[in-house]
């Protein structure tokens, strides 16, 4: 089955791949369909199989009316994910790479994605513990990524949809379609590109100018920050003209001192306010309308890291006092 072995990865045989899925041809499989691929108009689904060597990986198959069009967006996904490691990045294992093929091969994460979970798709609650967790999990990602990669690396596709999580609830940034290596120049702060990403994570100064910097991913990260407290996605069509743009919804309860009316209603738990006007303070900087308001994510992990440090005394001596 295995073609070549490159740096620990492998190139696969297509027809060996296929045989993994019980099936003649992979697409054939329903079964093994994990979900509809959503990052970009590139891919179709993403498939579950079982290699001969009885690892469980995931298989992200791109489109038949785009295996041209493809070649640079797959080359440089397949680029970066050989780059980094890191428990809270979803690690490549291998890929296909032909003129009428291109599959990617990366762990299998069985857990789901973050939005699933907020959905109540899996049938619990994440509770504000776990949420936490979530959060400096994606933070650690993001500070290795723009920090401790061979080169800083912009995920430019931050959003809850590509955050999966393993049985334990560790989360796992994906989808790296977007990526891109960002300034290595002495005193360069930023690259030219046409904009890409998810509608409501977009930071606004890379939309009007298309000059993308790693504080792109902070605005990303602080959409989702808000995300994971509030459990509301970050464009509500449905709600009504205040309540659809979830951050500036977010924002007006912050500056009127209701903190708590922006938490998931499914939240039941009693978290101290402190501890909330804190957390919605570091989203409200990550979304700041200029970059050089915004904190870096290694900022973002410290104070999280301070956070749960202070919110974890409060429990102890709740519990004490019962």
């Amino acid at each position: 089955m295995v073609a070549a072995t490159i740096a620990g990865m492998f190139l696969v045989c297509f027809e060996s791949l296929c045989t993994c899925f019980g099936t003649k041809r992979k697409d054939e499989s329903e079964d093994h369909v994990l979900a509809e691929h959503s990052n970009s108009c590139y891919f179709g689904k993403v498939y579950r199989a079982t290699l001969r060597d009885g690892r469980v990986v995931a298989i992200k198959r791109a489109k038949k009316e785009n295996f041209v069009s493809l070649r640079t967006e797959f080359s440089n996904e397949v680029a970066l994910l050989k780059s980094i490691e890191h428990k809270n990045l979803v690690r490549l294992l291998g890929y296909i790479d032909k003129p009428n093929e291109r599959i990617l091969i990366t762990e299998y994460v069985p857990n789901g994605n973050l939005r699933e979970h907020l959905d109540g798709q899996h049938g619990l609650v994440l509770g504000f513990n776990q949420r936490l967790e979530i959060a400096i999990d994606v933070a650690h990602g993001l500070t290795y990524l723009h920090l401790y990669a061979e080169k800083p690396i912009i995920h430019r596709d931050v959003k809850s949809s590509n955050i999966l999580l393993t049985e334990g609830f560790m989360a796992k940034v994906a989808d790296f379609g977007f990526a891109r290596t960002g300034p290595t120049e002495p005193g360069q702060s930023q690259i030219e590109t046409d904009v890409r990403g998810t509608a409501g994570y977009l930071d606004p100064e890379y939309l009007r100018s298309n000059h993308l910097t790693i504080k792109s991913d902070v605005f990303s990260y602080g959409v989702l920050l808000l995300e994971i407290l509030s459990g509301r996605r970050p464009i509500e069509a449905r709600r009504g003209p205040t309540e659809r743009i979830t951050v500036r919804w977010a924002f007006y309860k912050y500056n009127r001192g209701n903190v708590r009316d922006i938490l998931d209603p499914m939240l039941t738990e009693a978290v101290n306010e402190n501890i909330l006007n804190r957390i919605f303070d570091l989203a409200f900087q990550c979304v700041a309308p200029t970059r050089e308001d915004r904190p870096s994510m290694k900022e973002v992990v410290e104070r999280l890291w301070k956070i749960r440090r202070d919110h974890t005394k409060i429990q102890r001596i709740a519990e004490l006092t019962l």
